[in-house]
C-alpha cells in the first residue's frame, strides 16, 4: 500500500498509509495529517487518488506546497517524491512500484543433504548495533518501541527526548528528563509514566494546565502515537519508535 513518511529535521515522525482516496494535510486538528507549525496553513494541501494514481494538490495555502523543491498546484506523485509543507517533509513511497525480488540463497548439495549456502562475505552483521538494540528493547513496550518527544516550540535544552524510564519528569529541576529552560518554568511541569503497555501524562502539583491535542486533560491522559502535548509554553509531539531508529 502506498504511504507517506512525515519527517522533521531529518527524523521520521510517522508512517501514514494511504488507506483512503483523500488525505488532508494542515495545522487544524480536523486534518488527517496535523502539522502544528505556523508556516503551515489550517488546510494546506491534500493527497488524492485518481484511478489508481496519487496526486498532491495545494489547497490555497499561504506559503505554498513544494514537490522536490518546485512549487506546485497539483502534481502526480512518484515513489520517492518529497512534498514540503512548511518545515516538514512528506515522502511518498509506493513499495509496489519500487520493490525488487530478493535473490534466493544458492543451494549447495552436500552428499545426500541439501543446504543453503552462507551469505556472501560483504553481508556483515553489525553485532554492536544488534546488541544495543537488544539492550534498548529491554525497556520497550511489547511492540519493541519506546516513547519519543519531539519539541516543536518553546524553551528546552534539546529538541528530542527518549523516554525509556518508568517515570520521566518534564520541568526545570536537575532530575528532569525533559529540561525546561524558560525563566519561569516550573520545577515539575508534568510527569510522563509508562507501564508494560502504554504511556500516560499527568499533572503535577505545580502545573496549571496541560493540553493534549488542544484539549486540557483532567488529572492524566493516555498518550497515543502522534499526540501533541502543550505544557508550560512548550509544544511537543509524542511518538512511539523502535530504539534503534
Amino acid at each position: 500500500m502506498p504511504k507517506l513518511l512525515l519527517k522533521f529535521s531529518g527524523m521520521v515522525l510517522k508512517d501514514i498509509p494511504l488507506a483512503k482516496p483523500l488525505i488532508t494535510i494542515g495545522r487544524k486538528m480536523d486534518n488527517d495529517v496535523v502539522i502544528d507549525n505556523l508556516a503551515v496553513s489550517g488546510h494546506h494541501a491534500r493527497v488524492v487518488e485518481e484511478n489508481g494514481t496519487y496526486f498532491v494538490e495545494d489547497t490555497g495555502s499561504t506559503n505554498g506546497t513544494f514537490v522536490n523543491d518546485a512549487k506546485i498546484q497539483k502534481q502526480r506523485l512518484k515513489s520517492g517524491d518529497q512534498i514540503r509543507v512548511g518545515k516538514h517533509v512528506l515522502i511518498y513511497e509506493d513499495e509496489t512500484a519500487t520493490a525488487k525480488p530478493k535473490p534466493a540463497s544458492p543451494i549447495v548439495l552436500d552428499g545426500d543433504k541439501t543446504v543453503l549456502a552462507p551469505p556472501p562475505s560483504d553481508m556483515k552483521i553489525d553485532t554492536k548495533r544488534s546488541k544495543q538494540s537488544a539492550e534498548a528493547a529491554d525497556d520497550a513496550l511489547p511492540g519493541g518501541k519506546i516513547g519519543i518527544l519531539l519539541v516543536v516550540a518553546g524553551q528546552t535544552d534539546k529538541n528530542e527526548y527518549k523516554l525509556p524510564a518508568r517515570v520521566s519528569i518534564v520541568g526545570s529541576q536537575d532530575a528532569a528528563v525533559v529540561k525546561l529552560t524558560g525563566w519561569f518554568a516550573p520545577k515539575v511541569a508534568a510527569l510522563i509514566s509508562r507501564n508494560e503497555t502504554a504511556y500516560v501524562i499527568s499533572l503535577s502539583e505545580e502545573s496549571k494546565k496541560i493540553l493534549l491535542n488542544g484539549a486540557p486533560i483532567q488529572g492524566r491522559g493516555d498518550l497515543k502515537d502522534g499526540d501533541l502535548i502543550e505544557v508550560a509554553g512548550v509544544k511537543m509531539y509524542f511518538y512511539l519508535r523502535h530504539p534503534a531508529s
